[in-house]
């Protein structure tokens, strides 16, 4: 790497500053080298601990005084617990600090933790359901772990679960490789538990995309090598096997599959071919058979066999095996279920599959081209960047013309004169309400009612069209390159400059901060219409996370600033931008669009 480095460095600068620069990145490599060289010899020993017995190295390093350890060793400790947690399948339910560990080896890594690190950030926001920002970690984990041989088993890990997370995604095609990559590490150390577990990985990834052939042939292949395993391994093969032979037509192969199975499978594979069973069974009007297996899939965690269990459990063939007041149960949780699954997923996997992980990987390829070129950029963009941004800058508003003024201020006249209106809204909505609370008094008070209405809806059409002008207003002003600089009310303010301060410092600005009531004042002070025109333009389904991405924008805070601020991904920073656009105009116009329209209100 210094090579390159030097060799980059050497087309522009004399061989006088090479030298120098050489030099003190060698200073700066020894001294790093030098620092925080010992370590407590009781973290040490829990580090051996932690893979063979996580919960023993939970309760060791829950006897340490983590107060009396230096900076070095509680950062250690840190990492050690939260692997610790990880391998004890305790989930995960705060990223502070894992991101706090994380940001610290990535300036010491002299015991190559970086990656591993990166690793349990990845398995942190998987937990606390935040795929693509999983997704994301993965990919930097796989892009800083070294070639040596002693890596390859943390590398394995990160392929195979970057190949399951892209599978519950359902990007099956693009979680192929990574687990195809996962298992040839495991044929190289002749690893053969975690070649079955990614085997059968690969063997559900094809279950899933329904090619069933290539599905088939793993899971047969995993029985092959599971044979000295215990004996829960070739029964999750078999169950998987079984669902294989249901959706292909063939149930009796798949009954024989299922018959005979140890109780002590509980796995996904086990439900999934419970429900198959069930289906079989009822299919048969083998009803006894259908009503136990149906029974015993209620207690699966996965939505889909918990659907098919309530179908089975609720058709006509088995009324007779349940009491009345059960099947009402059974019918209130069903639908409960219907709900929670169809909110979950529509909001999860649209914004999921089709923003984040799209979105993630264009992040991550640019990353690799900016860090080969970081030392080109450097030398050729410095100080005559900085000019020419002024220059522009200057010009820029220079040539700005009068018309363009004037149509910035008129669509902020309107956002006023539809904030006027929407207070007359809620008057005639109120009135409504009173009024229908009183609705049986008398005829009068309903012809009232009734007019009161009518008028309502009319208002309500009048905001409609003054919400769509307005839109078409600003889209007009954003499309002639109309740009809105800061104002010097919020420049000036107390506020801004805790903001920049915050950033400087690379702090966090938490949700419950009192600096975000103040950004607002300042925000309103300077468009006192600010927020009232976004209530108008989101027709009132404005969230706090939304105003608080719309106030950063206005003052003027870019993207990765926002990241850091808020310590979320630059992948979330974006998502937060889509959404509120999509809230504005019903559609996805890009970040650049948006961020352009709230800083024109």
């Amino acid at each position: 790497m210094l090579n390159i480095i030097y060799e980059q460095m050497h087309h522009f600068i004399n061989k006088k500053m090479t030298y120098r620069i050489l030099i003190l990145l060698t200073a700066i490599l020894l001294f790093s080298g030098c620092s925080d060289s010992r370590k407590d010899k009781r973290l040490i020993h829990i580090a051996d601990l932690v893979s063979e017995s996580p919960k023993a190295a939970l309760a060791c390093l829950d006897n340490i005084n983590y107060n009396n350890l230096s900076d070095a060793d509680r950062h250690y400790y840190d990492f050690l617990k939260i692997k610790a947690t990880d391998k004890a399948y305790i989930k995960h339910t705060s990223d502070s600090t894992i991101l706090r560990v994380i940001d610290y080896y990535s300036n010491h890594d002299k015991d190559n933790l970086y990656a591993e690190t990166l690793y349990y950030g990845a398995r942190t926001y998987g937990d606390m359901g935040d795929s693509p920002t999983a997704l994301q970690y993965f990919y930097k984990a796989l892009d800083n772990i070294g070639e040596e041989t002693s890596n390859l088993d943390l590398k394995a890990n990160i392929l195979s679960q970057t190949g399951r997370l892209l599978t519950e995604l359902r990007l099956y095609e693009d979680a192929i490789p990574y687990i195809e990559k996962a298992i040839e590490i495991g044929e190289y150390y002749k690893d053969t538990l975690n070649m079955v577990y990614d085997i059968q990985l690969l063997g559900g990834t094809y279950l899933r995309d329904k090619k069933y052939v290539l599905a088939e042939h793993y899971f047969n292949k995993a029985i092959e090598l599971s044979s000295n395993l215990p004996m829960s391994f070739n029964a999750k093969s078999r169950m998987y096997l079984a669902e294989i032979k249901y959706e292909t037509g063939q149930s009796d192969s798949a009954l024989s599959l299922i018959r005979g199975t140890p109780d002590s499978v509980t796995s996904n594979a086990r439900n999934s071919a419970l429900a198959a069973a069930s289906e079989i069974y009822l299919e048969q009007e083998l009803l006894d058979s259908a009503y136990m297996y149906a029974c015993k899939l209620l207690n699966s965690q996965d939505p889909t066999n918990k659907g098919t269990s309530y179908q089975i459990l609720l058709s006509p063939k088995l009324r007779n095996y349940i009491p009345l007041d059960t099947i009402y149960q059974y019918i209130s949780d069903y639908r409960g279920l219907l709900e929670t699954y169809h909110d979950s997923n529509k909001a999860q996997l649209l914004i999921n599959q089709q923003s984040f992980y799209n979105y993630q990987r264009h992040v991550i390829e640019r990353h690799k081209i900016e860090a080969h070129n970081l030392i080109l950029t450097w030398w050729i963009y410095g100080i005559s960047t900085v000019c020419l941004i002024f220059a522009v800058i200057i010009l820029y508003y220079k040539n700005k013309t009068k018309k363009t003024l004037i149509e910035l201020h008129v669509a902020i006249e309107n956002a006023s004169i539809l904030n006027d209106r929407l207070n007359t809204i809620s008057l005639n909505q109120a009135i409504i309400d009173s009024n229908s609370n009183n609705t049986n008094n008398n005829q009068q008070e309903d012809t009232q009612y009734n007019d009161i209405f009518k008028a309502s809806l009319l208002t309500l059409k009048a905001e409609k069209e003054l919400r769509e002008k307005l839109r078409k207003e600003l889209l007009d002003l954003y499309s002639k390159n109309t740009t809105a600089k800061i104002s010097n009310i919020i420049y000036e303010s107390k506020a801004y400059g805790k903001l920049q301060e915050l950033i400087k410092q690379k702090q966090i600005l938490f949700y419950e901060d009192p600096l975000w009531d103040e950004l607002e004042c300042v925000v309103l002070k300077s468009s006192p219409k600010f927020k009232d025109n976004l209530q108008l333009l989101t027709q009132s389904r404005l969230t706090s996370i939304d105003l608080h991405t719309a106030l950063l924008v206005k003052c003027h805070i870019q993207p990765s600033q926002m990241s850091t601020l808020l310590s979320r991904s630059k992948g979330a920073i974006v998502s937060r931008r889509e959404s509120l656009c999509l809230k504005i105009f019903g559609e996805q116009l890009g970040t650049k669009v948006i961020d352009g329209i709230i800083r024109l209100l």
